[in-house]
């Protein structure tokens, strides 16, 4: 069994303790029909935002595994304006929501598109005081195969981003966010993507958020052998996330300056993002236990 292996396990394992799938719907480590993998089947609107999105996610093999991270946030958010809690993290009240939302990052021409690069966000909850952007990470930290350095266009050329203002910022920090266990390098190009999206569309005064909503097992239900690999690998995590945070303090400043909004960016626990939905559907409730 490899590396990864024990994670699905462990997926599976509690997604059978939901109780709300039998051993016989999966085959391997991904269910053997999508909505088996759903709490809810996927309203017209929401399978046309999956649609459209680049990451071909509703293909057979990608949203039915268990791993899915975009079946993960999904299922935490559903079809339905969403209600976040009184919390710490981030401002209560009622959201319109929309999934696989695309912004511009780089003034490079994409040749499949034959646009500027976008950056796909996997969720965007909005209403009139405040917008969160969330970047869902099920299992893709644990296998750590992303992008470890941003490309040229990013950080040797400053004529490459569309707004000059803040293009030597961006390319300055681009060259200093590079990490081996966080993925800085997709948060950069959020960000950027956000800042974009900001400039040609003014939210003065609102409430802007980045959010990486990440799954963290539990330790004491990993096996033995891998236990202290793991640990040592979401303390990285988290120290590479400070780090991250840490240089993009500058740029958020930049944002909050050129945009008259109040941006910040977030990371948070599947745990904890979990506990500031407020839930209507008990069945959803009951299903989503499976990434807690």
């Amino acid at each position: 069994m490899n590396y990864l292996d024990y994670y699905c396990v462990l997926l599976k394992r509690k997604f059978l303790a939901t109780g709300k799938i039998q051993d016989n719907d999966i085959s391997g480590y991904q269910t053997k029909e999508l909505k088996k993998n759903l709490f809810t089947a996927m309203s017209t609107k929401t399978l046309k935002e999956y649609d459209n999105s680049d990451g071909d996610e509703i293909r057979k093999g990608r949203i039915n595994m268990i791993r899915s991270s975009a079946a993960m946030i999904y299922n935490l958010l559903g079809n339905d304006n969403i209600v976040i809690s009184k919390n710490e993290f981030l401002p209560a009240g009622e959201y319109k929501k929309e999934f696989e939302k695309k912004y511009k990052s780089i003034n490079v021409i994409n040749p499949k598109t034959k646009r500027p690069f976008e950056a796909n966000l996997d969720a965007w909850l909005y209403n009139d005081d405040c917008e969160i952007f969330i970047e869902s990470k099920c299992m893709e930290w644990l296998q750590n195969s992303h992008d470890k350095e941003l490309a040229k266009s990013y950080v040797k050329y400053s004529s490459k981003y569309f707004h000059s203002e803040s293009a030597e910022l961006f390319r300055t920090v681009g060259n200093e966010i590079s990490l081996s266990q966080y993925d800085s390098c997709q948060m950069f190009r959020h960000t950027l993507a956000i800042y974009n999206y900001l400039m040609d569309n003014p939210k003065k005064g609102k409430k802007i958020y980045l959010v990486n909503v990440v799954w963290e097992p539990d330790e004491k239900q990993l096996p033995e052998e891998i236990r202290e690999l793991y640990k040592h690998q979401l303390e990285l995590e988290h120290s590479e996330f400070a780090f991250f945070y840490e240089k993009m303090k500058s740029i958020i400043s930049q944002i909050k300056a050129d945009t008259s909004s109040d941006f910040d960016i977030l990371y948070l626990p599947v745990r904890e993002f979990y506990s500031v939905l407020e839930y209507k559907s008990q069945t959803q409730k009951e299903f989503v236990q499976r990434y807690l």
